[in-house]
């Protein structure tokens, strides 16, 4: 299997994307969520800008595959109010979404990918 990366044709397998914050730093971030693929993985990317994201070769700053994830919880504290936690046994990620809708969506995908990824079914129920 060869290992390059193609610009043209990686939205096939994007399920979400959009802007949300990582929580240690707060900066506004561009997220990918991909279903699993040929390419990879069902996934969480995250790159500087969506401009890097359609640039010529994306490159993300980081990928966490969901199937190492063993948790994915909604949390809200003082400050921020709709974040969404992936736990994996290396680390708790965790980014915040604007509104309770955004949270909402994110999260209902990364929960049904993450599922899909550990059960190679279509059984999943949201949750």
């Amino acid at each position: 299997m060869e290992n390059h990366v193609e610009s043209q044709g990686t939205a096939e397998d994007v399920r979400k994307s959009g802007y949300l914050r990582k929580l240690k730093s707060m900066h506004r971030r561009y997220f990918v969520l991909r279903s699993g693929s040929e390419r990879g993985p069902a996934r969480l990317e995250y790159y500087e800008s969506e401009k890097k994201f359609r640039g010529k070769a994306p490159m993300p700053k980081k990928v966490l595959a969901l199937e190492t994830c063993f948790n994915i919880n909604k949390r809200a504290d003082s400050k921020n109010k709709h974040m969404i936690v992936l736990y994996t046994r290396a680390e708790s990620f965790v980014v915040a979404a604007e509104n309770e809708t955004d949270q909402e969506e994110w999260y209902q995908a990364m929960v049904d990918l993450q599922c899909k990824s550990k059960s190679g079914r279509d059984l999943c129920l949201g949750g």
